[in-house]
């Protein structure tokens, strides 16, 4: 009886953590492309939106609770609290459990944040919700350091293509912004020095 409950909550962990991975990749996907004003043509229906960035954030946030949850019930693993709350306090691969533990923190930070984006204002919410994508790098990291499934073909699919994906749009994202600014101008009074 005991092993099967070992493989239940050893499957739901992984399934949630997966689950939770995917969907924070398209989370940040979507919303580096409502960044970049990157949309459907006109005669499609406005997919990317706000409504589908909040929603796939939200389930990436359900799923995470899934993962947390079937880890710690899991008598395999036999996680406390404290070695899922408290970064580097785990008997099992500490740094690579720390970076998801500061991973979730700084999603709490973030979810906070939009929640007082009124008070805190715009820009202050905006460099704050930059912290995503040091969510996303540490779920990556994380998930490649702990994760039972990460030798498998399909794991590292999943793992390659969400780092493919996120990084082509984010350099997207970056080279539209670059591209944006005004090109300064060199007097000539001021080149003589160089």
């Amino acid at each position: 009886m005991n092993t099967i409950w070992e493989t239940v909550t050893w499957d739901v962990a992984r399934a949630g953590g997966f689950t939770a991975y995917i969907l924070l990749t398209l989370a940040v996907l979507v919303g580096l492309a409502l960044s970049t004003q990157l949309q459907s043509p006109s005669r499609w229906p406005r997919l990317l939106n706000s409504e589908l960035h909040n929603f796939l954030t939200l389930l990436s946030t359900i799923f995470l609770g899934v993962h947390v949850l079937a880890v710690w019930v899991d008598p395999f693993t036999n996680f406390g609290w404290n070695e899922i709350l408290i970064p580097l306090a785990s008997h099992y691969r500490a740094i690579w459990m720390a970076l998801g533990i500061v991973a979730l923190y700084l999603g709490i930070a973030i979810g906070i944040s939009t929640l007082l984006r009124k008070r805190i204002g715009y820009k202050w919410w905006r460099r704050l919700h930059v912290l995503t994508l040091g969510i996303f790098a540490l779920a990556t990291i994380h998930g490649l350091g702990t994760g039972s499934d990460t030798q498998t073909w399909w794991a590292l699919g999943i793992y390659l293509g969400s780092i493919i994906l996120v990084g082509s749009l984010l350099c997207r994202r970056v080279l539209s912004v670059t591209g944006k600014r005004k090109p300064t101008v060199v007097h000539p009074a001021t080149s003589i020095g160089v």
